[in-house]
């Protein structure tokens, strides 16, 4: 049955002239009739929206009224009652031959406009001659699929009937839906049956432009890259056609010459084709196979008709050039077969094997090298697109102009790699190139890919990694270690030590990550290992520390032969780490304890000292080390042990603490012991030690006093809080501390005086109205009394700076932290 062609309308119906709206009966728009003729009998169609069903009846009159009918057929709408969209409903009666009519029923749905219920009732016995749902009914987006139902003209009179099947995946180029599948309306018996269509409107195909194909000599160069891709068509094997073997092919596998069956390519918009390449019979051609005569080639925008020069199937191997009068931009190519070579054959099999685009490029003669140095002019975006596609021999080019590109052109070089679907060593060797690249949008592009690729790049980061070149190495040594701890173990140990300290911290990070997981045998070697330089036997231990517990006694005497070899005093500090770390295990040895902690109290160097101190503030049996070291000739080692008290909370630690808060000659050392004091508020004296403090010389002591005094909510010193705060000679950033340490303290006895310093700050005359206003609403917010928003009110209106709105509305909206006080 061949069809006519006409427009195809997802879920709606294509109505012709000569198709006419049915007439309903007065004050029923959703019932019609349908005349008898041709043999059919008058029908009454309604749709009952009571029972959500469309009733049909046959007449037993012309009139069809209710007493003239027989019993009714009734079949579900297929949409909810509540979505139907009666206003759009339509009955339109359709001639469809030899004095047959039936009528065509639809009802949108009202929430999803691209689905139909839709219906073909006829005057037979089964009436219903289709329903259903038509649109997209199944599923996700970008591959959903459904039924259309169609109608063409078969004369003036009548019209053809078709039901197929639409996929939003596979259409023709520039056409919203396209039939698949198709169905037609046997006339006489009334049934869908078997179906062949041109899915070209005739319209289009008469003026689609005229093109002659050419036979490419053997010699001819082929195109740069695979610029097209095969996405699916009206048959299976529609790869066939991209996949570079002329021996494969695609067929239209259809009854008769294969009219109007197609195959869609993906393309990409920013390369301009100006011509095809298209390969018929494979070099061994199958005897029942044939060769188009004539053929379409539809891009989004523009259709043309193509004639070949000769009966391609005689000529196997044969390429032909098909010239496009202009270059065209689009992103879909489309093959639609028309006319063939039948030969005589009544179902000729007409295939073709591939079909390649020409681009510019490859009509100006270029070669990739020319494609990649466009990567820094003004056909980026071009040269982009045809490398992506061109496998191996892109990438070697792009790799060899990297150097001459600019920050754009390196970007869309690292697209390149990351289209090349591998994660090998050229590939990778581009995109670590891109790791190092002082361009932001270079970096994340190229990290992007290289996660993506996962393990599948580990090896090829290995080698990467063993490289000389060291920023390379640094930066990708983490991800060799994210990617495959178990593969980044022996390179990066191997690594240890070597290139600059920035290279050495990022390799010995990663070997640390990455030997979390590591068997312990594998990291037993590594430790026994002793013809590794010093450098590199220090960065293994410190890299693997968490672990070194498990590995005694090889980990112990690895460190003991450091040790006896009179390192200098950059090692002693070094190997400090790993010491600590087998000190503060569970199953710690004394002699590990007692090494550690006669470095903390004898090593000649302070810096060592303080090292030590600072490693063992979780390690219990050397508190009274730690204590001890608060007394340490150095300032910087009395710094770390008071730190360390703090840390390790350690009771033993506050008199010595509170001393160096009272007598210490140096700053930073009174601010360490006041942070000692403060976290133990539960020891007696230690909230008067730093009251005590608040007349200290410095600012920066007396800010760290007042911070812990609020902390530990010490109300009985409030007082010498508020004298702080309205010393007019004070520091102001101390005031402004003392304002918020009052709040801290939920001292409600200054609710009115923060409430007057709060005000200075709606109209400050310097900045320590400013900033202390800032600071006592903080302190009201903190406090949080229950007449907060009157006291707050005057700093929250319009007129007010928009910094003290916003604190007081902070304020208010926060709960506090006395409330339950």
């Amino acid at each position: 049955m061949r069809v006519p062609v006409l427009r195809f309308v997802l879920a709606a119906s294509v109505i012709a002239p000569g198709i006419a709206f049915a007439e309903t009966p007065a004050g029923d728009p959703l019932r019609t009739i349908v005349p008898a003729g041709g043999g059919l009998d008058a029908m009454a169609v309604r749709i009952d929206r009571a029972k959500n069903v469309l009733e049909a009846r046959r007449c037993k009159t012309n009139d069809c009224s209710d007493a003239s009918t027989a019993a009714a057929k009734e079949i579900p709408l297929a949409i909810d009652r509540s979505r139907l969209d009666v206003a759009h409903t339509r009955f339109e009666i359709v001639p469809i031959g030899e004095g047959r009519q039936l009528v065509h029923v639809k009802v949108p749905d009202m929430q999803r406009k691209d689905l139909a219920f839709e219906a073909l009732v006829a005057g037979s016995a089964e009436p219903f001659v289709f329903s259903g749902l038509t649109g997209y009914t199944r599923g996700d987006e970008g591959d959903r699929a459904g039924e259309v139902l169609l109608f063409y003209d078969r004369d003036d009179k009548s019209r053809f009937v078709i039901v197929a099947e639409a996929r939003e995946d596979t259409r023709i180029c520039g056409q919203a839906v396209t039939p698949l599948s198709a169905k037609g309306l046997d006339v006489r018996s009334m049934q869908l049956r078997g179906a062949t269509l041109h899915r070209l409107e005739k319209k289009a195909r008469d003026a689609a432009a005229k093109v002659v194909a050419t036979g490419r000599p053997a010699e001819a160069r082929a195109p740069l890259a695979r610029v097209l891709v095969a996405t699916g068509g009206s048959s299976p094997g529609a790869p066939a056609l991209t996949d570079g073997n002329a021996d494969t092919m695609w067929t239209e596998n259809r009854p008769g010459d294969g009219h109007g069956e197609f195959v869609t390519l993906r393309a990409p918009s920013e390369v301009p084709i100006t011509a095809l390449t298209i390969a018929i019979a494979p070099k061994q051609p199958k005897a029942e196979g044939a060769a188009p005569r004539t053929l379409f080639i539809a891009t989004d925008a523009k259709l043309f008709h193509v004639t070949m020069p000769e009966d391609a199937w005689l000529k196997p191997g044969q390429s032909y050039e098909v010239p496009l009068p202009e270059p065209v931009k689009t992103t879909c190519v489309a093959v639609v077969l028309d006319e063939a070579y039948a030969r005589g054959k009544n179902a000729p099999e007409v295939g073709i094997a591939e079909v390649a685009a020409i681009t510019k490029f490859d009509s100006d003669k270029a070669t990739l090298d020319d494609v990649a140095k466009e990567l820094a002019g003004p056909r980026a975006e071009e040269a982009a697109a045809v490398l992506r596609r061109s496998g191996p021999d892109g990438l070697t080019a792009v790799a060899k102009r990297w150097d001459t590109l600019d920050p754009k052109g390196r970007a869309f070089a690292i697209d390149v790699a990351s289209s090349a679907g591998t994660c090998d060593g050229p590939t990778v060797d581009l995109l670590t190139r891109g790791l190092v690249d002082k361009d932001v949008e270079v970096k994340k592009r190229a990290l992007g890919r290289i996660e993506r690729c996962g393990k599948n790049a580990a090896d090829a980061l290995a080698s990467v990694v063993k490289t000389s070149d060291e920023p390379r190495r640094a930066a990708t040594a983490p991800l060799l270690a994210a990617v495959a701890p178990s593969i980044a173990l022996e390179p990066l140990g191997e690594l240890l030590g070597q290139g600059t300290p920035e290279t050495r911290r990022a390799v010995r990070g990663a070997f640390a990550r990455a030997a979390t997981s590591a068997p312990r045998d594998k990291l037993l070697v590594l430790v026994q290992k002793k013809d590794a330089p010093l450098p590199a036997r220090l960065d293994l231990l410190r890299g693997m520390a968490p672990r070194l517990h498990e590995l005694r006694p090889e980990s112990d005497a690895a460190l003991a032969e450091i040790l006896r070899s009179s390192p200098d005093m950059p090692t002693r500090y070094l190997v400090m780490q790993p010491l600590a770390a087998l000190a503060a295990a569970p199953d710690a040895t004394s002699g590990e304890l007692t090494r550690l902690s006669e470095m903390a109290k004898r090593d000649p160097e302070w810096p060592v000292r303080a090292r030590a101190v600072e490693l063992a503030a979780t390690i219990g049996p050397l508190a009274p080390t730690i204590v001890g070291a608060a007394a340490d000739p150095e300032p910087r080692v009395r710094e770390a042990a008071l730190k360390s008290i703090a840390v390790g909370k350690l009771h033993a630690g506050v008199p010595n603490a509170t001393r160096a808060l009272e007598n210490d000659p140096w700053t930073f050392v009174r601010v360490a012991a006041a942070e000692a004091l403060t976290v133990m508020p539960e020891v007696s004296g230690t909230s008067a030690a730093l009251a005590n403090a608040l007349e200290d010389a410095s600012p920066r002591v007396r800010l760290a006093v007042l911070e812990g005094l609020g902390k530990q909510r010490a109300q009985a010193h409030a007082k010498k809080v508020l004298a702080r705060l309205d010393d007019a000679k004070e520091d102001v950033d101390v005031r402004a501390a003392a304002a918020r340490t009052l709040g801290a303290m939920c001292e409600k006895s200054v609710l009115d005086r923060l409430t007057k310093l709060a005000d200075r700050a709606r109209a400050p005359i310097g900045e320590a109205d400013d900033r202390i206003g800032m600071a006592a609403i903080d302190a009201l917010g903190a406090i949080h009394p229950t007449d907060l928003d009157k006291r707050l009110g005057p700093l929250r209106g319009k007129d007010v700076r928009l910094p003290v709105r916003r604190a007081a509305d902070r304020a208010l909206a926060e709960p506090g932290t006395c409330t339950s006080r």
